[in-house]
């Protein structure tokens, strides 16, 4: 039966297609949940069980730009000590690489 032996070729085919799609479009997706909530600006009341009303807290423009400036002078702050750490161990590994130079070059003048 020869249709058969078709007919999984091209279910198979299909599956291999749905497999690549979905790999690709994992792969390339933007994703959105790395991204931060974005604040309610909601004031309204909203109820609650038993018929009460319960304020939403929101959070003003001023207040979300005020933590997005200090977090972004702490990254800025730790992007530096960074920096520093990374210039102090330079330095230090030029300071042994001079030594070891010295050193050498010590040994070599012993062996004149």
């Amino acid at each position: 039966m020869p249709e058969a032996n078709v007919l999984y070729s091209v279910t198979a085919a299909v599956i291999v297609g749905l497999v690549v799609w979905v790999l690709f479009v994992l792969k390339t997706a933007k994703e959105p949940w790395a991204r931060p909530a974005v604040a309610s600006l909601r004031t309204e009341d909203v109820p609650v069980e038993g018929g009460a009303v319960a304020p939403v807290e929101a959070e003003t423009k001023a207040e979300t730009v005020e933590e997005a400036k200090a977090k972004a002078e702490a990254d800025a702050d730790a992007e530096a000590d960074a920096k520093a750490d990374v210039e102090a161990k330079v330095e230090a590994e030029a300071e042994v690489a001079d030594e070891a130079a010295k050193a050498e070059a010590k040994v070599d003048d012993a062996a004149k």
